[in-house]
């Protein structure tokens, strides 16, 4: 059975009257590609926000591997190997996609506080970016700056900076977004090699069907706010009640 990565319980949070997460209870297992999906205004991004750290809960319970991370700020979660990427692109785009990775995993081996030019010659940190961009596939561009890559490599590299931080957990918030089918088969490949490692733990938050059915392990669906169903992609595609809210078209069996 797989170990237990995170659990959420009873987790809510309200926006006035609108109710944006209502006793959330889930747990997450190591190593299971799971997708959150939902229509708009379900609440998957204030439940990613709430776990990442970026939004308190008006109540309820986080843990990570049983650490109660419920009120630790968002630097503490990264620590703990808790991080996300978000749905806009989240680089340094005057910087070469070697530096972008260098940046992450200097400040996680706690070696920031030298001038970054003479951090630049570290044997070690280079050693590791040397792997991050063999397993993300950009090491034929670790001198090109970030701008001149295409969209697509972008949201790859933004994948890279986040497991620089040598996250266990990794929430992807809709890691396609704007990309154009080549590029989304390439970075789907990319997350489904890496999570069959086991060495990071992914967590999808995702609108497009199409990608949720041919990438997740598991699937959990909200709307407005609860959980109205978690399970496999077929038992998810065949649920009454996520038929309902998707009125029968994106979850066609």
């Amino acid at each position: 059975m797989a170990l237990e990565i995170l659990k959420i319980v009873n987790l809510n949070k309200s926006f006035g009257r609108v109710k944006a997460a209502s006793d959330i209870n889930l747990t997450l297992q190591e190593g299971v590609l799971t997708s959150i999906i939902g229509p708009n205004g379900a609440g998957k991004s204030t439940l990613i926000n709430m776990l990442s750290g970026s939004l308190p809960a008006d109540t309820g319970r986080v843990f990570f591997y049983e650490t109660d991370i419920t009120r630790l700020p968002v630097h503490q979660r990264v620590q703990l190997g808790l991080c996300r990427s978000f749905q806009l692109v989240n680089i340094f785009p005057e910087m070469t996609v070697l530096d972008n990775l260098l940046l992450p995993t200097l400040a996680v081996n706690k070696r920031t506080r030298r001038l970054f030019r003479a951090l630049r010659n570290e044997t070690g940190a280079h050693r590791e970016v040397a792997q991050i961009l063999d397993r993300i596939g950009l090491k034929e561009e670790a001198d090109t700056v970030a701008s001149a890559l295409s969209h697509g490599d972008q949201r790859v590299l933004e994948v890279g900076v986040a497991l620089a931080a040598k996250p266990r957990l990794l929430f992807l918030d809709e890691p396609t977004a704007g990309m154009n089918p080549v590029e989304r088969v390439r970075i789907l490949e990319n997350i489904r090699r890496l999570s069959e490692k086991k060495e990071t733990t992914f967590v999808i938050v995702e609108h497009d069907m199409d990608i949720v059915f041919s990438l997740s392990d598991r699937v959990i669906v909200l709307h407005h706010g609860e959980v109205i169903a978690d399970g496999t992609t077929e038992e998810v595609k065949n649920d009454p009640k996520v038929r309902e809210v998707y009125l029968g078209q994106e979850v066609a069996v």
